[in-house]
């Protein structure tokens, strides 16, 4: 009976301490039980939509736009294959390395959008450049291979297809009605994050000097980064009045510097490419050269505005239209010209078979002439070739080389060709097809130095070639479609 009860006293002392200490945990903060608090949340937004009823019609008609416009912009993912680099120190000493030289495939990405019904897709060439394969994505999910209808290089725009239904084009804007503040949207594929819409403002227009083409880019403030190339700028109608192609920036991403080319320069290039399957240059017949303060004062131009024309081909629409030497053109359709690449602009966005204003003076005294505007013909394509002093050079005399044509990398080809003003060396014009170089080099391919030797300049080439043993092989450090690699030739 003792032991019962002794028993019974330690199951009731147990029981008070086990509830002693519950009662401490459920008093003791933090600990067991959470303590509610007190939350009242807000009943209704602080400001009533009726009293900010443009600022709720306009987030309405945003996305109303970004509804119409997203559909026709379109992801572009390229394939290329690139040459591997190969190891100079196998060369040189024999170590063989066990990341072999070969080929590779890359991907890069980039933006695009739908012009037509058929299928018709407007991008930057750059985009599509030395790719082996073109993938399109849709917003919709559809994808599809796409082709290469053509492109201008010079103009860094290319026009693809793809063969899908129920397509919706966009429209392009007439981008010489845009103007500097207007509030503009950026859509494409930036670092592959698809349908990324941006806004901004465009910040300038006409301006030059920004890539080596002579295009006069509107400069905007809408976020464009990489994978945004190729990609449209629209308007508030949802009309594209430039296609988005370089930025500005020491980071590699946006910061707020983008530039896009303008709609009309595109719709030309486009419809060039559609009606002929290439890009056909308008060609009006005249070199000019920004006039001096000395030529203004001379000829009475108050403000200096205008280019002095310092040639004119014989039989061209600008001899026909009565246009000579020492004249200062001033304005083209009504637009001012300031320096050569605006004239060459004023006639590039000209259709064929159209006739231009030309407003000029001529010793003194205002004309005004029309011309009509005809296709370039083909020996007129790059008036370096007849200039002597263009650093081109004819190296079949040369016995390590012989073949191999190169010319220096100035502004002009640099224009022409694309290519970017930090990459150096001599633009291979053309290789002889029956020289064994030509297995190696060809033609578009940028020597940047030989046996450790940069190249800066055809005279660098030139002296270099001169100095090798042909029996023996060099290292030759290429750039191909921008791509650097080392190749192992045999010079003679």
């Amino acid at each position: 009976m003792k032991s019962f009860l002794k028993f019974l006293v330690f199951v009731l002392f147990l029981a008070l301490a086990i509830s002693l200490i519950y009662v401490w945990q459920t008093k003791e903060p933090g600990v067991g039980q959470a303590k509610v608090e007190k939350f009242t949340p807000a009943e209704e937004p602080k400001i009533d939509l009726g009293s900010v009823d443009i600022l709720q019609r306009l987030n309405e008609e945003y996305t109303r736009l970004f509804d119409a416009v997203v559909p026709s912009v379109v992801s572009i993912t390229t394939t290329k294959t690139v040459q591997r680099a190969p190891d100079p120190f196998e060369f040189f000493f024999g170590f063989p390395n066990s990341r072999s030289s070969g080929r590779e495939k890359v991907t890069s990405l980039g933006s695009g959008f739908i012009v037509s019904k058929e299928g018709h897709i407007l991008t930057n060439y750059h985009v599509v450049q030395g790719t082996d394969d073109i993938l399109v994505d849709l917003n919709d999910g559809r994808q599809a291979k796409a082709t290469v209808v053509g492109s201008d290089q010079q103009v860094d725009v290319a026009v693809l297809k793809i063969n899908l239904p129920n397509l919706t084009p966009l429209s392009l804007a007439d981008s010489d009605q845009v103007k500097v503040g207007q509030i503009v949207f950026a859509v494409g594929n930036p670092f592959g994050l698809r349908e990324s819409v941006s806004q901004g403002i465009i910040s300038a227009r006409d301006r030059r000097g920004i890539s080596d083409s002579s295009v006069e880019f509107f400069q905007t403030d809408t976020a464009i980064n990489p994978g945004n190339s190729g990609g449209p700028l629209i308007d508030v109608k949802g009309e594209v009045v430039g296609i988005n192609s370089v930025i500005y920036s020491e980071s590699g991403g946006n910061q707020g510097v983008g530039f896009a080319i303008p709609s009309n320069l595109v719709r030309r290039t486009l419809k060039s490419i559609i009606q002929k399957g290439r890009a056909v240059r308008s060609y009006l017949g005249v070199s000019v050269q920004q006039i001096t303060n000395d030529q203004a004062e001379q000829n009475k131009l108050d403000p200096p505005i205008g280019t002095m024309v310092t040639d004119v081909d014989p039989g061209s629409p600008a001899e026909k239209a009565g246009i000579i030497r020492g004249d200062i053109i001033q304005k083209i359709n009504g637009h001012e010209v300031r320096d050569s690449a605006a004239v060459g602009n004023r006639i590039a966005e000209t259709d064929i078979g159209s006739t231009v204003t030309i407003d000029l003076v001529r010793e003194g005294q205002p004309k005004t002439v029309s011309a009509q505007i005809v296709e370039q013909p083909a020996q007129i394509g790059s008036r370096l070739s007849r200039n002597p002093s263009n650093g081109r050079r004819n190296n079949h005399s040369v016995r390590a080389f012989a073949g191999v044509e190169v010319r220096t990398l100035d502004s002009q080809l640099r224009s022409e060709a694309n290519i970017p003003e930090d990459t150096q060396g001599v633009f291979v014009m053309s290789v002889d097809p029956s020289s064994k170089l030509s297995q190696e080099l060809q033609a578009g391919d940028i020597i940047q130095a030989i046996n450790n030797q940069p190249v800066a300049n055809a005279e660098d080439f030139q002296k270099i070639a001169q100095q090798l043993d042909p029996s023996r092989p060099v290292v030759v450090v290429l750039d191909r479609d921008g791509q650097q690699s080392f190749i192992v030739v045999q010079p003679g």
